[in-house]
């Protein structure tokens, strides 16, 4: 059983990195979009929604990490050597035997460890059957959009285009920078200047190009569609999602939940939304 629950939580902590690794990369392929500075205005709408997934998924994965799994395993391991703050009876004992850890069986350790699983179990989501399915139609629906994401990448080759460009602008400069490197110094010299202002514009040139072929693709009413899907579908998953969890921590109340609540929404602007929504 406890083997079981183990792999239940393994399962559901590495699919939670999966996820936040796979929007790390897609803010990865982003950053070499953001050279293209007249697209940024295009993009914004990507840029937000992507950066608000991975605020959600950084910021439960923390809270699985180091404010559920770790202190648990501490507060187990602190209680199974015996380790606990001395309370007002241990002055009654004599002096030798203050302080030393007290004798354990079997069972004892078997009921501490069975105390921890549950606990972890219980504030990592995984006993709640609601929180935890809303929870893997959030996580899923950001692997596809990470998904997409890469697949538009590949599609329009941007980072490709761009090392070929950095590539080519070097071969230029070295080749004109070194023919005729008989002559004298003041003529490197500026012979290098004009190689590289002339990779500058060529660059420049390439980039305006490649930019035009983004545009292009960025308009496209299918592009469009998916962005305002994956928001759309985001936004609902998020909403049920934070109703769960608020109701939950204030009907049961659950510290850890609470804790939740106030790290995915510590600007109250989910909260904002939720409302907004439901007015219209």
């Amino acid at each position: 059983h406890s083997i079981a629950n183990y792999q239940l939580m393994f399962r559901h902590l590495f699919f939670a990195k999966h996820v936040e690794r796979m929007l790390v990369g897609t803010w990865l392929d982003h950053q070499v979009i953001k050279e293209y500075q007249s697209l940024r205005n295009t993009l914004g709408k990507t840029y937000f929604l992507r950066q608000r997934m991975l605020h959600f998924m950084q910021n439960f994965v923390y809270y699985m990490q180091f404010e559920v799994i770790e202190p648990n395993w501490h507060q187990m391991e602190k209680e199974l050597l015996g380790r606990e703050v001395a309370d007002d009876t241990e002055t009654d004992r004599p002096e030798g035997t203050r302080g030393c850890s007290k004798q354990r069986t079997v069972d004892d350790v078997l009921k501490r460890h069975k105390e921890f699983v549950q606990k972890t179990l219980n504030e990592c989501l995984l006993s709640n059957r609601d929180l935890i399915r809303t929870l893997t139609k959030l996580m899923t629906t950001c692997l596809l959009f990470s998904d997409q994401m890469k697949l538009f990448m590949e599609t329009t080759q941007i980072a490709v285009e761009q090392n070929k460009i950095a590539t080519e602008s070097r071969q230029k400069r070295n080749r004109k920078m070194f023919e005729n490197d008989d002559r004298g110094s003041i003529k490197r010299e500026k012979r290098m200047k004009e190689a590289i202002a002339a990779a500058k514009k060529q660059r420049r040139l390439q980039k305006e190009k490649q930019s035009e072929k983004l545009r292009h693709e960025l308009n496209t009413d299918s592009y469009k569609r998916m962005i305002t899907r994956f928001e759309q579908v985001f936004n609902s998953n998020l909403s049920e999602f934070m109703t769960q969890l608020m109701s939950d921590s204030n009907s049961h109340a659950h510290t850890h939940l609470s804790n939740l609540c106030v790290r995915l929404d510590y600007n109250g602007y989910v909260t904002r939304s939720m409302k907004t929504e439901n007015v219209f």
